[in-house]
């Protein structure tokens, strides 16, 4: 819905510079000391009870994951900060993602399913089928393909994070669990209306003024 789209992007007037400074508030020692021992590697949370990450920051960790040609260690870092990036303090969204890591099968299916979306041959739509096919909540799972595609810029057309906010602000009925096919139409909805609205901006940027304008609202 290019109307909803509009007003986000009048509203917050996104950047792709606001969009790399995108800054969430977490707990390192609560991730830190939460984290399942299954997976043999605590990603570096500091011992501080709050600290800040940025979309920046949680990109630097998805580029490492790139250029080790998806080894484990990294992925598990990447992990780390991709879900203190999203979660935040939600203390409810944090024991959930780490449920879901202390299940060994669910977690090897995600680090393959990464490895999968590594290999360059999938569509921002199959990437999130793939990912979400592991069982991992899609908001989450959006924003690891997210970031592991890199940052954006205009003529890009890579994923997108979606949540119910982001979802609403682009038209679609469904606020949580969405199908690929729901995820395809997010997509395409969000570059429908940066393209009528704003050409300049990257894709994200549009993603963003969606949850600012929502937050703000």
């Amino acid at each position: 819905m290019t109307n909803q789209i509009a007003e986000a992007i009048k509203a917050v007037s996104p950047t792709a510079e606001a969009v790399a400074q995108e800054t969430v508030s977490f707990s390192p020692i609560r991730w830190k000391t939460g984290w399942p021992h299954n997976l043999r590697r605590v990603p570096p949370f500091r011992d501080d009870a709050t600290a800040t990450l940025t979309r920046r920051e949680v990109f630097a960790f998805a580029q490492d994951v790139v250029d080790s040609e998806f080894a484990r260690d990294q992925i598990i870092d990447f992990l780390g900060a991709s879900f203190a990036f999203q979660g935040g303090k939600n203390a409810q969204a944090q024991l959930k993602l780490q449920q879901f890591l202390r299940n060994k099968g669910k977690a090897n299916a995600l680090l393959q399913a990464l490895r999968k979306v590594g290999s360059g041959q999938l569509t921002p739509v199959q990437q999130y089928e793939a990912v979400v096919a592991t069982g991992l909540p899609a908001k989450f799972a959006s924003g690891l393909i997210y970031f592991l595609a890199g940052p954006q810029e205009a003529a890009d057309e890579k994923p997108l994070i979606i949540c119910s906010n982001r979802a609403k602000g682009a038209g679609l009925d469904v606020t949580s669990d969405w199908s690929a096919d729901e995820y395809g139409t997010y997509l395409a909805a969000i570059k429908a209306g940066r393209d009528e609205h704003a050409p300049e901006l990257p894709l994200d940027a549009v993603e963003f003024a969606l949850r600012e304008h929502a937050r703000q609202g």
